[in-house]
């Protein structure tokens, strides 16, 4: 056996199988393609990079802003997380189908942008405010094309909008990374809004997922307090929320529940529903509800919702109905009741006659569902804020937040497709991180899929080729031929392992 045809590995539990290396044309991401495909369809990246301020000299330029865009974003949706993974994925052939906007059989030739492009084009849109504002925009935006093509051309009905923050984990001495107490760690704090319709993230709609997903974010340093700015993040979520839908709710937790947005929401005729921060006069307005009937208690406990009409602290200027809930359960592992029952109070714009108690509580309670998504979107996307500057690091949250919700438009397409609900992690292991060979053939490049994978791509095909982009969005654009500037002499051509 000669050296180019040496196995790379020789199991030694069964000598007949030889692993070998050197194959440039496997991939084990072949979901990129599907990305790209949902991407196009939507023309949603065209629309991002068409807004998007480009100072590089077009006579010096390899990589477009929408190819550079699209090999970062995809790489998130796939869960690279570090920008060094751009050396591996700049070789990935499912990576070089779906990135370059060039047509024909060459684009699975060419490797892609290299780590230190990508960071050069986080310093391009963090140190451009309008390209900052652009980003900021396509989250909204991009959920709207995405819902308009599902539905008709009709926004949904009613939407419930969840606000929070969250932490995200700093390393070094990034400008804007601060030491937080409540989080006791040197962090972030951005500031997210995400809808969903009906409220619940994991409900149907008559068998039609209509849309979620990501469509407000601002940066924060990392030890300011939950409600710092928020007052003016309420204000454009708003304006972007009803875009999407006729009635826009706000949902949020006590940390939000402030006199300046309570006021600011209310004034606004923007229904809103929250829990509230205790004091004394509410702890004084529930004690009369707190007794215990006599006799044995229920085995699984008891759930209490009273009405406690319209409250007002002294820095508010409008009253609002508030809802004690009282739950008085038994600890799981004794059976026994605590020595006093739990209780909370709920803040809602809206009055008895409209939504009653129960649907109020039902309705917070599917926040529940929310913060699983935040919470996949930490732990599958999980975006590194690792630029020395707060603009890059924000342009690096901004664009993981598309990354998650373009992800996402393909998991509900797929979720309604199978009638099941899949967890991002799951959807990516199985779905996006598919293998596969590409082939040339004649003038096509073929890429066979590994067939577990087939069934799963079917649905999800099937879905995106229902989709009817309204004919007042720009047409998705072809790719266009133009001559291929070759990689700079220091660039290299096949993958090289950092030591």
């Amino acid at each position: 056996m000669g050296e180019g045809t040496r196995p790379l590995f020789e199991p030694s539990f069964n000598r007949a199988v030889k692993v070998r290396g050197g194959q440039d044309r496997l991939t084990s991401d072949a979901g990129m393609l599907l990305l790209r495909e949902a991407d196009h369809r939507l023309s949603l990246t065209q629309s991002l990079s068409a807004g998007l301020h480009d100072r590089r000299d077009p006579n010096r330029i390899r990589y477009t802003l929408v190819e550079l865009l699209r090999e970062r974003l995809y790489a998130m949706a796939q869960g690279y997380d570090a920008q060094d993974d751009a050396d591996e994925l700049a070789h990935d052939p499912a990576m070089r189908l779906a990135a370059w906007d060039r047509p024909g059989r060459r684009v699975q030739e060419e490797r892609l942008a290299s780590q230190p492009t990508q960071s050069r084009l986080l310093d391009a849109l963090g140190n451009d405010k309008p390209n900052i504002e652009r980003l900021r925009l396509a989250l909204a935006g991009w959920l709207g094309r995405h819902l308009r093509a599902t539905g008709n051309d009709h926004a949904a009905r009613r939407i419930i909008v969840d606000v929070d923050s969250f932490p995200i984990q700093a390393y070094g001495s990034q400008a804007g990374a601060e030491y937080n107490g409540y989080y006791g760690e040197v962090v972030f704090h951005p500031l997210v809004a995400s809808y969903s319709v009906g409220g619940d993230y994991d409900g149907f709609q008559n068998g039609q997922r209509l849309g979620q997903g990501f469509i407000h974010a601002v940066n924060r340093a990392g030890n300011v307090h939950t409600a710092s700015g928020a007052k003016r993040f309420f204000r454009e979520t708003a304006r972007k929320a009803r875009q999407l839908g006729y009635v826009a709710e706000m949902r949020f937790d006590a940390g939000f529940a402030e006199g300046a947005i309570l006021d600011f929401l209310t004034e606004e005729k923007i229904p809103f529903l929250g829990r509230l921060k205790a004091n004394s006069r509410l702890h004084g307005m529930a004690a009369p509800y707190l007794k215990r009937p006599a006799g044995r208690p229920p085995k699984e406990g008891r759930e209490t919702l009273v009405e406690l009409g319209m409250y007002r602290a002294k820095s508010w200027r409008h009253a609002q109905r508030v809802v004690l809930v009282i739950v008085d359960c038994p600890d799981r592992k004794t059976g026994q009741l605590f020595l006093e029952p739990d209780y909370f109070f709920l803040v809602t714009s809206y009055a008895a006659a409209e939504r009653p108690a129960e649907e109020r509580l039902g309705c917070y309670r599917q926040r529940g569902t929310f913060e699983d998504r935040l919470g996949e979107f930490r732990q599958w996307i999980g975006p590194k804020l690792s630029s020395p500057d707060f603009a890059s690091n924000e342009a690096t949250l901004l664009l993981s937040l598309l990354a998650f919700n373009l992800a996402n438009m393909l998991r509900c397409e797929l979720e309604d497709g199978a009638g099941a609900c899949w967890d991002l992690g799951r959807f990516q292991k199985s779905v996006l991180k598919a293998g596969g060979r590409i082939v040339k053939k004649a003038r096509r490049v073929i890429v066979d899929l590994a067939q577990a994978v087939v069934p799963l791509w079917k649905q999800v095909v099937a879905r995106l080729r229902q989709w009817r982009l309204p004919k007042r969005f720009p047409a998705p654009r072809r790719p266009a031929y133009r001559s291929f500037m070759p990689p700079p002499r220091h660039a290299f051509l096949t993958r090289v392992i950092r030591e």
